[in-house]
């Protein structure tokens, strides 16, 4: 009888972890470095990427459901506004890791503890045999993300997240990075987010098990990215669900065409009024800082900017420029000039770059950066939604729209009240 009750108290204790609001403190390291050399070598990177992926999507629409309240916050910081990373730990006694959340990828890796590279040089590493919860695997693997990426050996062991235990969870330990791509970074790992469909070697993404295990009760996260200013929050990333406490209005819901990268279609995508495509297929990436268009849009952008040959743009001219739109499940999404063009090193250079052989866009961080990002595996579906009044949406307006209709809104409630 004793043992019936403890057998149910623990499976009580399960379901309320997995239906339990977690919430961590967040943080971002602020831009120190980025230049035109950075930026460019993150085109490339991204470039090489996708090259082998070029898919064309067909149009498809949206629909919409009622997100969750039961979720598990990730601790997120920003290194030098490019990438986004947060701990995890491995093994039993658990090792922390700071890794990068990428929704382009679907494998995890972190470091073995006889990694030579360069990257792997002073970084935390993972050793099975110091580990009491480690299953022998040994498998070779090798994963790559455009220039960069590594060579390595399958381990499993007890992953946690925020929390949240994952038994069993496969994933490899790097014994040789395949160039300085990570070097000096302030992740030394990376948890991929993708499609299961996309991850090497048949391996089942943590986020996948972290549901099938019971540990969150809907197949769903989210992003707050945050951006610029002098904090040093770097967002949320949240499983289970959405918090609608930060964004503004209702999400937007699109299908995901392609089960792999999180990849949807748009209706259209505009610059100061000129269509830069109809319809559109894309990519959003956290794991990718910039916007990186098909090669006739970007053309077209960097007209329209009056770019230099060198990508730099006139900082005295940026307030000026207009804003970047794309239509997506019916609702007009814009990325203001503030968020497109980067100030690195006292120049201004576009943060739009152009996509040899693939014919999608890819929305990294620039564009998740001004909006709330939702994908729901469950429902093969990414939404997106403003983030608390700061709404870049349609006509391109101020950052203080929605704080401003908010509070005509309570004065037109104080007034009616009075009379």
């Amino acid at each position: 009888m004793l043992r019936t009750l403890l057998v149910l108290g623990s499976l009580l204790l399960l379901a309320d972890a997995a239906t339990q609001l977690h919430r961590m403190p967040l943080h971002r390291k602020l831009s120190e470095h980025i230049d035109r050399k950075s930026i460019m070598a993150e085109a490339a990177r991204v470039r090489n990427r996708y090259t082998a992926k070029a898919t064309s999507l067909d149009a498809v629409g949206g629909a919409t459901t009622t997100a969750s309240s039961q979720l598990n916050e990730e601790t997120l910081s920003n290194s030098q506004n490019l990438y986004y990373y947060g701990a995890i730990s491995i093994g039993t006694p658990p090792v922390v890791f700071q890794v990068m959340f990428d929704t382009g990828s679907s494998n995890l890796w972190v470091p073995a503890w006889n990694c030579t590279s360069l990257a792997c040089d002073g970084a935390q590493s993972y050793n099975p045999s110091a580990s009491s919860t480690a299953i022998p695997n040994g498998q070779s693997i090798k994963l790559t993300y455009g220039s960069g990426g590594i060579t390595g050996v399958l381990a499993t062991d007890t992953v946690i997240v925020n929390g949240l235990t994952i038994t069993d969870q496969t994933f490899a330990m790097a014994t040789s990075e395949l160039d300085t791509s990570f070097a000096g970074m302030d992740f030394v790992g990376i948890m991929g987010m993708a499609y299961n469909s996309l991850a090497a070697d048949g391996v089942t993404p943590p986020f996948y098990n972290m549901y099938l295990q019971g540990l969150i009760n809907q197949p769903v996260f989210s992003f707050y990215l945050a951006r610029g200013g002098t904090s040093s929050s770097g967002g949320e990333l949240i499983f289970g669900g959405s918090d609608a406490s930060l964004y503004a209005g209702n999400m937007t819901y699109v299908p995901v065409s392609v089960e792999d990268y999180w990849m949807f279609t748009m209706q259209d995508a505009y610059l100061a009024g000129v269509r830069l495509c109809s319809p559109c297929s894309a990519v959003a990436d956290t794991g990718t800082s910039l916007i990186v268009a098909p090669t006739a849009a970007y053309e077209t952008i960097f007209s329209l900017v009056g770019a230099n040959l060198d990508g730099s743009v006139d900082c005295s001219r940026v307030s000026a420029l207009p804003v970047l739109k794309f239509t997506i499940g019916g609702s007009t999404f814009g990325v203001p000039p503030s968020a497109y063009i980067i100030s690195a090193s006292g120049e201004c250079l576009l943060g739009v770059e152009a996509a040899a052989n693939i014919d999608f866009w890819i929305l990294g961080d620039i564009f998740l950066g001004q909006y709330y990002s939702e994908f729901d595996l469950g429902n093969n579906r990414i939404g997106f939604a403003s983030v608390q009044g700061l709404h870049y949406s349609n006509n391109g307006s101020s950052r203080l729209l929605g704080v401003y209709a908010a509070l005509c809104s309570a004065i037109f409630f104080t007034l009616l009240q009075m009379l």
